[in-house]
């Protein structure tokens, strides 16, 4: 799960540091400005020396995502005892494409679905779920763009009322960037996003979707399960404050 989240939400550095994946994206988004500790590297001090004054030269917060593949294995207590934070408990559930469909109902408005985020598209997102300026926002863009997905967007006109986003990663799909407009909430609309997404999805092949969501959210929380996802996995960060 690990490796899909990664490719479906690409920082654009990555280094290899005997194990680890030390990512940097100008500080937009945990996840792309976090070490992926793969394995565990052969000098765990001199590590993370590299990564603190890495992460200190691009003025970004030495960050580790840690989940139950985490290296070494006592990682998160290690990084507690140097002063990281616990931030962002998060599960990652999972479901067959084909049982989420089935428990959905039928979509409420006509969803456009696109291979790339137009500017109307963003400027939505960053309006709902953005957090920084203009440079941030382009940043967070680019993320976007370096890996294949499906863009959603009711309606297909001004004023938009919710969008997604579903990343393609060897016949899997992610879920990521669902929102919708706070005037517009509670009527089905978010339904009706990951329905499009997921229909389109099953055009190219795609069997198996993913979404991370963050554990205090109860609300989505709530929806997922309806639709049967499952818990496959969780982490946290740990940020060096």
């Amino acid at each position: 799960m690990d490796a899909l989240m990664n490719q479906g939400w690409p920082a654009a550095h990555s280094t290899e540091l005997d194990g680890w994946l030390v990512r940097h994206n100008a500080g937009v988004t945990l996840r792309a400005n976090s070490v992926l500790p793969a394995s565990a590297p052969f000098d765990l001090d001199r590590a993370l020396e590299y990564v603190e004054n890495l992460y200190v030269a691009h003025d970004i917060r030495p960050s580790f995502q840690v989940g139950p593949a985490a290296q070494p294995g006592d990682l998160d207590e290690y990084l507690a005892a140097r002063g990281y934070e616990l931030r962002n408990p998060t599960l990652v559930m999972c479901a067959e494409v084909a049982d989420v469909l089935a428990k959905l109902s039928e979509p409420l408005a006509t969803v456009n679905i696109s291979t790339a985020p137009d500017d109307d598209w963003m400027d939505f997102w960053w309006a709902v779920d953005g957090r920084g300026g203009s440079a941030a926002q382009a940043a967070a863009r680019q993320i976007l763009n370096r890996s294949r997905a499906l863009y959603a967007v009711i309606p297909s006109g001004s004023p938009i009322q919710a969008i997604g986003r579903l990343a393609l990663v060897d016949g899997w799909a992610g879920l990521y960037c669902l929102a919708v407009d706070p005037g517009h909430r509670r009527r089905g609309l978010a339904q009706t996003v990951i329905h499009g997404l997921l229909q389109r999805a099953t055009t190219l092949g795609v069997t198996r979707v993913w979404l991370q969501v963050v554990e205090s959210n109860t609300p989505a929380r709530a929806l997922y399960d309806r639709l049967g996802f499952q818990t496959a996995s969780r982490y946290h960060y740990r940020v060096l404050p």
